[in-house]
């Protein structure tokens, strides 16, 4: 190849080379002025988004400030209410234990009260009972033989099972 050959050759890459570079300017300079008319279009946004930011974060502050409080707060009254829970707990076992005490109590004295009364009705019907049944029946015997000795009517067995029964 010859000299006037290759210095072409190299122009004409020097050339291209140039307007590759112009080609590439001329498009960075497109993008520069989107990228300016973008930063012009957002700025008010950018400003509306700050204060949006600034406005969540006292937001946020606030809120775990608050849920500090409720944290602090529902802390106690769990605490009161297990405090409480005892206490019922004490007087609830107490209560029952009292009454235990009290049924066993009642138990013993109606127990002991079914014992008297019963005691009493067997010495009612030993004291009072036999003797009147023996006077009762002795009265019978009296009123039959004198009956018999006046000469009434004999008396049927009709009738002395019927005072029987009347004592019974």
């Amino acid at each position: 190849m010859t000299d006037n050959t290759l210095l072409t050759v190299l122009i004409v890459f020097v050339a291209l080379c140039a307007l590759s570079q112009l080609g590439q300017f001329l498009a960075l300079m497109g993008v520069y002025r989107k990228l300016r008319d973008f930063q012009e279009k957002s700025a008010p946004l950018l400003a509306k988004a700050e204060g949006t930011l600034d406005a969540a974060k006292l937001t946020l502050e606030d809120s775990r400030r608050q849920m500090n409080e409720i944290t602090a707060k529902t802390s106690a009254i769990l605490d009161a209410t297990q405090v409480q829970i005892t206490k019922i707990d004490g007087v609830v076992t107490e209560a029952s234990a009292r009454a235990m005490s009290q049924m066993e109590r009642l138990d013993l004295a109606l127990g002991d009260t079914v014992e008297r009364v019963h005691g009493l009705v067997a010495a009612t019907h030993d004291g009072l009972l036999k003797p009147l049944k023996e006077v009762n029946g002795l009265v019978a015997g009296l009123r039959t033989g004198l009956g018999y000795f006046f000469g009434r009517k004999k008396s049927s067995v009709l009738d002395a099972t019927q005072d029987e029964e009347m004592f019974i």
